[in-house]
């Protein structure tokens, strides 16, 4: 059990990972269960460990000159992974998230004017609106209440995306979306376990179904709101307009409607469950860390001078609220695994990796490795003032992953959590139950279990 944070020092709930490597059977008892659990302790203090014998089964790298090397130096001799296609293919399609070569340097292109600084700066009040509808929503409540913030945060970062990167989809359609994207997260656990051991893409597993009728729903969807954006739309920059004017620079083909609906279901899927996971454990933290909460409420208070409502100036103005920001996706990053392939038979520090081998970089675990942070479990937004932020490896922080496929949202994701944390903090002061302790399980994006119910206080 955690201790109770004193005014200085708190150690927010982990996963306690086995003293040694599990046995195949149990290792994937417990992946299924919940894919942190089944990382040995090493994983924490080895710059590399591979599990299995003849030919490792998984090789996990945290080692940060090592990262470099996969992501950026040698990036064309580790590309994605079957397993990613696999997984997400269903769901997302061939989208910028899982395309490789000439169809993810096209898509990348189309997308990236969208997310340029200015660009996003301007977003700014669509956030702070959706932040205070959700507080219009909390007054018929009372002065205090308890409530689901990851719920919440979900609706919150969900109603931004859609009024903003992919505006025209309507309330009952976004909360199918919502519905299915979380079915088909429940279960994806087995099909990664699947993917790990090479079985058939055909093979059953629990909730094999409910992921597949889901992915079906979601597409069908976003189906509908690109043919509606055909006929509604007038001229203007927002990513369904773009992907629908955009031409190939060598074929000058359009872009297929298959295309832009994998665009459009990744961003819509991975732009707001990203975001939402990253304030959803922010506020835990803010929870348990009253002094901490208390700071950054003067930050905001002090930043938003005699407007009384953050505004796209005010975002450069809460330098400690981005450092709190960070140390939150440092214990808890929203997407806690990358994956790669090993194109080719290669040396890692010593350690042999064949042809075809997968390699795992759990950044959940090199966020809390060892050798890398000091006191890692620790609750310390300090690690990120710019004196000490300085010290680190580019591959030693990377909630957003690094190198040439480094989240094209990073900066929308951070802007927003800024944003909507900053409205939130002006209105409502957020409390521990006293009783929940939120494992972090990983589900592609890294959950509470249990939701995170914390008492909120108007103010």
């Amino acid at each position: 059990m955690n201790a109770l944070p004193t005014s200085e020092t708190f150690y927010p709930p982990t996963v306690q990972p086995p003293d040694r490597a599990l046995s195949l059977p149990r290792f994937f008892a417990r992946f299924i269960r919940n894919p942190l659990q089944a990382l040995p302790r090493s994983v924490y203090s080895e710059p590399i460990v591979a599990y299995g014998k003849k030919r490792p089964l998984v090789t996990w790298v945290t080692d940060p000159e090592l990262i470099e090397r996969i992501l950026l130096r040698d990036v064309e001799r580790f590309p994605k992974t079957p397993l990613d296609r696999r997984v997400l293919t269903p769901m997302l399609g061939n989208g910028i998230l899982t395309a490789e070569g000439d169809s993810w340097r096209w898509q990348r292109k189309i997308a990236s004017p969208m997310f340029r600084y200015a660009e996003l700066l301007s977003y700014v009040p669509t956030m702070v609106e959706a932040a205070e509808q959700l507080l219009e929503t909390w007054k018929p409540r009372g002065q205090k209440f308890t409530t689901d913030v990851e719920e919440a945060m979900t609706e919150t970062t969900f109603s931004v995306i859609a009024r903003t990167v992919l505006a025209g989809i309507d309330e009952n359609e976004a909360g199918a979306v919502k519905r299915s994207a979380r079915i088909y997260l429940d279960r994806i656990s087995w099909e990664v376990a699947a993917a790990i051991l090479h079985l058939p893409a055909t093979m059953w597993h629990p909730g094999k179904a409910n992921m597949r009728s889901s992915a079906r729903e979601v597409r069908a969807i976003v189906q509908h709101l690109l043919a509606q954006c055909r006929k509604a739309r007038g001229p203007n920059g927002d990513l369904v307009a773009r992907m629908i004017a955009a031409r190939h620079p060598t074929t000058g083909e359009q872009m297929s409607d298959t295309a832009i609906v994998d665009n459009l279901t990744t961003f819509l899927f991975a732009g707001h469950e990203t975001t939402a996971k990253a304030l959803t454990w922010t506020l835990y933290l803010l929870a348990r860390s009253p002094q901490w909460q208390d700071r950054l409420r003067h930050e905001v208070q002090h930043a938003i001078l005699s407007s009384q409502r953050v505004g796209p100036g005010t975002i450069e103005r809460l330098p400690l609220t981005l450092r709190v920001l960070k140390e939150a996706l440092r214990l808890y990053p929203p997407a806690p695994v990358m994956t790669r392939l090993a194109k080719e038979d290669t040396d890692l520090a010593g350690t042999h990796v064949s042809r075809g081998s997968l390699i795992v970089i759990p950044i959940f675990v090199l966020h809390r490795h060892r050798r890398l942070w000091d006191d890692p479990d620790r609750f310390d937004p300090d690690r990120f003032l710019p004196e000490n932020e300085a010290k680190y490896p580019r591959t030693q922080f990377m909630p957003f992953g690094y190198g040439p496929r480094i989240c094209v949202g990073s900066s929308f994701a951070l802007i927003e959590a800024t944003a909507i944390l900053a409205t939130l903090l002006q209105s409502a002061r957020f409390e521990w139950d006293g009783r929940h302790v939120p494992e972090p399980i990983s589900r592609v994006t890294l959950r509470p279990k249990g939701g995170m119910p914390l008492i909120v206080k108007a103010l």
